[in-house]
Formats: structure tokens, sequence, C-alpha cells
């Protein structure tokens, strides 16, 4: 089972409980002793896709067409406060032409946010970058807890989990379940850690000055605890028997 202990939201397109297959309401399906309450709503119903042969996804796109999961609040933890945050997804994307050659999967051009980035014009795999809204000198906003020196760890075209944990104002990165060489150290620990109001990106269009993106949802989870190794392999199980390639 998912783990839910500490688990303050949870949107997942293949439980009924928290989006019935029809309009655009989603509902947040973790436990209510933990749960932080915000909810959400899909720009269009037609961003639900049930495929015959395969998991249901939430299509998120912030390109030509702007469909994005807004939340009914913002989700903000500081960066000394033990969090987790669990993104599964699915990318083919070409980013390349925007903005770093990269798509968002939360927040915009700067801060509070997650993206892909592209390291080459021929590159069919893609490396993290992600940051707070850090202060000081000289980083200033760009208090990064990813970054494209955690390597080329993801690909196009198939599905994959990106899981950032938050303890002792120090944020580290599991991809695909494995733990990354590089930790990141947070030079305020009273700021945020991630803050966001939306999954897909808040700038729009495909110009060079914004992060677009066209990911598939597999399931959104935030803790507010770190979750151990053991733990998010648990998570990770039971979605890689849920959505296959």
């Amino acid at each position: 089972n998912i783990i839910t202990d500490g688990l303050q939201l949870f949107f997942d397109p293949n439980d009924e409980n928290s989006y019935p297959g029809t309009g655009t309401a989603v509902s947040n399906i973790a436990p209510i002793a933990s749960s932080n309450n915000i909810t959400g709503t899909l720009d269009d119903s037609a961003m639900y896709v049930n495929p015959s042969d395969s998991a249901a996804y939430f299509r998120v796109r912030s390109d030509s067409v702007v469909q994005r999961l807004d939340f009914s609040g913002t989700i903000t933890r500081n960066a000394d406060e033990a969090s987790t945050v669990m993104f599964y997804f699915w990318s083919n994307y070409n980013a390349r032409g925007q903005y770093g050659n990269s798509q968002a999967f939360f927040g915009g051009k700067y801060t509070n946010y997650m993206a892909l980035e592209s390291p080459s014009s021929t590159a069919s795999t893609f490396r993290p970058e992600a940051e707070t809204n850090g202060s000081g000198t000289p980083e200033g906003n760009h208090d990064y807890f990813a970054r494209p020196s955690d390597g080329e760890v993801f690909t196009t075209g198939s599905w994959q989990s990106w899981t950032s944990v938050f303890s002792n104002s120090t944020g580290s990165n599991y991809y695909n379940g494995v733990l990354n060489s590089n930790s990141y150290n947070f030079l305020a620990p009273g700021s945020s850690a991630h803050s966001f109001n939306r999954l897909g990106s808040n700038s729009t269009g495909t110009d060079s000055n914004a992060r677009g993106g066209d990911i598939r949802m597999g399931a959104l989870l935030i803790y507010d605890r770190a979750l151990s190794q053991e733990e998010i392999s648990q998570n990770l199980d039971v979605l890689d028997r849920r959505f296959r390639d």
C-alpha cells in the first residue's frame, strides 16, 4: 500500500475517491488526520486520460494549450521542517527553445519550481533543476535543491519518479527511487523548501522566456515528514506495478 503516515496531499487519477472520471474537481485523499485540506481543479475535464491498456493519468500542458491542475491553496513547507515531495510522471516534451531548454512541473521561470532541462539539441535525456525562494548573497532566489550536476537522470517517453526529501535544512533527491550523490544545504533554514499552488508552469506559451511543459501526472504525494529509502521504494513499487510503458 501507499505510505499514509504523514501524508498531507495525495492526488491520484486512478482512485475514484480522488477523481471520479468526470468533471474538473480533484479531491485530496490524504488521511484526514494529516491532510492540509487542499483540493485541486483541472482546467479542462479532457485532461483526464484513461487508456484501455494502461493506468489513467492527468495530461498537464503549458504550451500551445494551457491545461493545469490548480490547488485551492498554496502548499508550503519550510526548509528546516521535514517534508517529502513525490511526483510520478511521464514526459516526451521537446522543451528546446524555451527558457533554459527546460519544462517546469511546478512554478515558473525562477523560484519555487521543479523542472527538467535538456543538455543539448539532440539529447533524449533530461537533467533536473529545482530551487526554492531562498535568500542571501550571492544566491538570492537561487537556493537550489536539485541541479544539472545531478546528471541526466530522466528519459523521454517513460514513466518515472522524482522524490525530494527535505530534512535538517538539506534537500536530497531520489531519481527513480535511487538516492543521488548530491545533497544541497539551504542558506536560510526558515525559507520555503517548496511553495506550490499548481501542477504546471506559471508561464504560458512557447517563447524563450517561458518554461512550458507537456507531461502526464500519474500521482502527486506530499508528506510532512522525511520518507526513508524503504518507504520511497514501497510507494514506487505500487506505482510501478500500475504504470506500464
